[in-house]
């Protein structure tokens, strides 16, 4: 029996239920990038500020990409399960926060009009990095992305994040305050979002760049919790402990942390009732989070894929993988400035313990995709922050050299074949792949500007590396780590 409004009241009897009447919902925030993390996540704190008592903040869910999320809730009546695991322990909950789910390019006319609705005052983002047409290494718009440029030709049928929300916003009506807030990866998210719709917008329409710089806000964020995707065996445990076939089934870690700018132009939801942390400055806890948990993430995944370790928690149960994810840490550590009075030692020791969290099958290929947006962010901003300080960073930059060797490989250290999910990255593989020998195969890769930008890297840093990419072409992943097991 699946999961619906109807046969909700059958699930299990230590299943929690929504503690409102969902017939009472009206809509009052948009969310585009319909995936499992802001179901498992920015939903449930908006479902908490619902179960306080307001019913104004039923999500209207939009799906960019893919429709199958948009179809299998509808088909659920916008329901779906949330599973918390922490080791053997586990909770499982329904969500009700979600009142419709459209596939955007079957249904833009839904889209811009809720859009447009002033009932909505707050629109969330998960797109993930690559969702927000970027350049890599300058972190302006890239108006050489296809959307970007199909969306320039056709801005009433736009296809992107930015070319969505600029349509959105030039039939929303003047003085109607709107709030959007960016929830991905990428250092100053809010005011990255802001500079991008504000140089898209200019392109074309001028006025609509005045609205997005003096009548929108933007509020910064951090947002932490692993959400691995969706496995035909999580679903299969997510039916178990609820008594019924969710499709939507989410499960997740029981770790989840919001810290949001205190900058909105109107209401909004209140989501301290689910815990997050309203501040002024979300910036120290950003930088925190992108490089420790979200650094040595990848870091973990291009080891365990080059490793042929497939899930996190069995990578960092290698002695070397796991070693050397505690020295990429430890590197990065050093570059961060933390909040005031926050413990970030023992952040870091927890954010160990949550990748061992062997009840989540997280898979390394995941974590691994999109490498020329992610290491941009992730790593190279405290890689050149400590090679002008002249300090090396000996376990971070042994980890450039895994990501560099992972897309020059087609095959793993098994002989498993590799497929890095990445499409800003045959460019760079090929000159990788081209190269006369490593040291050449350095300086073609650092040369790619999209990704390392245009200054001039040290040559003993270019040295190193080519060396670690010697160990890594004779010897393999395992050799180049093994130093972290006796430092």
């Amino acid at each position: 029996m699946r999961l619906t409004q109807r046969n909700c009241c059958r699930a299990n009897a230590e299943v929690q239920q929504p503690g409102y009447d969902r017939s009472r919902l009206s809509r009052g925030v948009l969310h585009l990038g319909l995936g499992a993390f802001h179901r498992a996540h920015q939903a449930l704190y908006t479902e908490a500020a619902i179960h306080a008592g307001d019913s104004r903040w039923g999500i209207v869910g939009v799906s960019l990409r893919e429709p199958r999320t948009p179809r299998t809730l509808a088909a659920q009546d916008f329901l779906y399960s949330v599973t918390e695991c922490e080791g053997a322990a586990a909770t499982t909950r329904v969500v009700g926060a979600v009142v419709q789910a459209w596939y955007a390019p079957h249904a833009l006319e839904e889209v811009l009009g809720a859009l447009a609705d002033p009932g909505i005052a707050v629109v969330t983002c998960t797109v993930t990095e690559k969702g927000y047409c970027l350049h890599p290494s300058s972190a302006d718009l890239d108006t050489q992305h296809p959307d970007i440029r199909h969306d320039l030709a056709h801005r009433d049928a736009p296809r992107s994040t930015l070319g969505v929300l600029a349509a959105g916003l030039r039939r929303r009506p003047a003085g109607a305050p709107l709030s959007i807030v960016c929830c991905d990866n990428m250092p100053t998210n809010g005011d990255t979002l802001r500079k991008l719709l504000g140089q898209y917008a200019a392109l074309k329409d001028p006025v609509l760049a005045r609205r997005v710089r003096d009548d929108v806000t933007f509020p910064n964020t951090m947002v932490d919790r692993i959400v691995p995707a969706a496995t035909p065996a999580s679903r299969r445990d997510a039916q178990r402990r609820l008594g019924l076939r969710d499709e939507a089934a989410i499960v997740c870690e029981a770790f989840t942390q919001w810290v949001i700018e205190d900058r909105f132009a109107g209401p909004r939801p209140a989501w301290e009732a689910g815990g997050a942390l309203l501040t002024g400055d979300v910036r120290p806890f950003q930088a925190m989070k992108l490089q420790l948990l979200n650094g040595t993430h990848s870091a973990i995944a291009y080891a365990g894929q080059l490793c042929g370790l497939q899930t996190v928690a069995e990578a960092m149960d290698d002695p070397l993988v796991g070693a050397f994810a505690r020295g990429v840490m430890a590197d990065l550590r050093a570059t961060v400035q933390a909040p005031p009075g926050y413990d970030v030692a023992a952040y870091s020791e927890a954010l160990l313990q949550r990748f061992r969290n062997a009840a989540l099958d997280h898979r390394t290929a995941q974590i691994a995709a999109d490498g020329t947006q992610k290491v941009p962010l992730r790593w190279l901003p405290a890689l050149r922050e400590s090679l002008a300080a002249g300090v090396a960073r000996p376990c971070l930059e042994r980890a450039l050299a895994l990501w560099l060797h992972y897309l020059r490989c087609d095959t793993n250290q098994h002989g498993e074949p590799l497929a890095a999910s990445d499409p800003g990255a045959p460019p760079l593989a090929a000159a990788l792949r081209g190269a006369h020998d490593d040291t050449d195969a350095i300086h073609q890769a650092l040369a790619h500007g999209a990704v390392f930008g245009e200054a001039p890297w040290p040559k003993q840093f270019q040295l190193r590396l080519a060396a670690h990419l010697t160990v890594l072409r004779e010897r393999g992943a395992a050799a180049l780590m093994s130093f972290t097991a006796t430092t």
